[in-house]
């Protein structure tokens, strides 16, 4: 994998993935409001930078986000990361029936916004799909 870390904290790491042409977010740590909000911010920064058109998210190493960030997720953050060009997008959720539920509710709420996703509990499923794109 020929991956370029961008930046490495205690609570996410993000780079450009060459191999698949994606930027990758591994949220490491479970983080609330501004500091979650912070994160969010630097990926999209990031984004732009890379000019990227696809995104994986790896939220594996977290529980769910509570419903305030969500919102600011669906209604604030995303608009503005699919405005930054992004058209694919997958996220990596915890392999347990409950995140995939959570996930899959989440994303039904995003199906008016103009980019196509997936979500999974496999990281070799989402690198596949993305590269596929």
């Amino acid at each position: 994998m020929a991956q370029n870390a961008h930046k490495e904290t205690d609570l996410y790491t993000m780079e450009y993935d060459e191999e698949i042409d994606a930027v990758v977010f591994y949220w490491e740590a479970f983080s609330t409001g501004e500091q979650f909000r912070d994160g969010a911010n630097d990926l999209l920064a990031f984004i732009k930078e890379q000019d990227a058109r696809k995104l994986i998210v790896n939220t594996r190493g977290i529980k769910a986000h509570n419903e305030e960030d969500q919102q600011w997720l669906l209604g604030e953050w995303l608009p503005k990361v699919i405005d930054a060009g992004i058209e694919y997008d997958v996220t990596v959720h915890r392999d347990s029936v409950i995140s995939q539920m959570d996930m899959e509710e989440f994303y039904e709420e995003m199906s008016d916004l103009d980019f196509e996703s997936m979500v999974t509990a496999d990281m070799d499923e989402a690198r596949e799909w993305i590269a596929e794109r």
